[in-house]
């Protein structure tokens, strides 16, 4: 069983999640293109790390556009919990290591296909959710994939996820 990344869901809305996520490692690739072939692209230098550096794959694959136009970044969670210095640094150059702090974000999650279509449709939902909770949205969207391409397209579990703070707000 793939190891996921851990949270603690704080509340349930009727489209939506609050949840507390602990500080974790991840490692980033960041490339320019389409949002569906950037995230296939990224892939492969990810995976070439964590199988060099003998590192279990997790769930999910995270991804999100970057403040450059049409460029995104496209993460892997690294297992453990553990903190940046205690993982191997990447030959390529084109992954890095990166630590995220402890932070709330607002979740939504669907199954079936991931395309962006789906994802703006949701992060609309979920920014409208945010808003009638009273919290306040940080930063951008971040669209997390669960399963591998081979598991039926009808059974992968999707998100989006949106960092928040605000009356709630227990991330101290």
């Amino acid at each position: 069983m793939t190891e996921q990344q851990e949270y603690t869901v704080l509340a349930t809305y009727p489209d939506a999640e609050l949840r507390d996520y602990p500080r974790c490692t991840v490692a980033d690739v960041t490339l320019t293109g389409s949002a569906e072939r950037v995230g296939n692209r990224a892939f492969g230098p990810l995976v070439r790390y964590i199988s060099a550096k003998n590192l279990a794959m997790t769930a999910p694959v995270l991804q999100a556009e970057t403040p450059a136009e049409n460029e995104w970044t496209v993460s892997f969670v690294l297992p453990g919990g553990r903190a940046l210095t205690d993982y191997p640094v990447p030959d390529d150059a084109q992954v890095r290591l990166r630590e995220v702090p402890r932070h709330l974000a607002m979740a939504s999650r669907w199954t079936g296909r991931w395309s962006y279509a789906t994802v703006e449709k949701r992060t609309q939902v979920l920014r409208e959710s945010i808003a009638a909770q009273g919290l306040r949205a940080l930063g951008a969207p971040v669209w997390a994939r669960y399963d591998p391409p081979w598991k039926p397209w009808f059974a992968r579990r999707n998100e989006v996820l949106i960092e928040v703070e605000g009356a709630t707000d227990q991330s101290t």
